[in-house]
């Protein structure tokens, strides 16, 4: 159900408008500009998407060892591996 707005039919000039009005300048806390945000906190570390070909038996090898999130588990290899070798990420 539509209903239409009343406006009066007195409207003279501008100046009525204003005075009739009743807005009034709001002002942004700090406390409400800083305001933790719902849900889980996001990751602030930037990411990258990098695609590559494995052979058959390593994707097969990710799959049945991943717990579920083969990026995670991707990224614990590698940083693994950098670890072993001195590599600095």
């Amino acid at each position: 159900m539509k209903t239409r707005k009343k406006t009066s039919t007195k409207i003279d000039s501008l100046d009525a408008v204003i005075a009739q009005g009743k807005a009034t300048a709001e002002e942004l806390k700090n406390a409400e500009q800083t305001k933790r945000r719902r849900g889980r906190p996001k990751n602030k570390v930037k990411k990258m998407q990098c695609p590559f070909y494995l052979p058959e038996n390593i994707v097969q090898a990710i799959s049945e060892n991943c717990k579920g999130n083969k990026s995670v588990f991707a990224e614990e290899v590698f940083k693994m591996y950098f670890d072993q070798n001195g590599i600095k990420y």
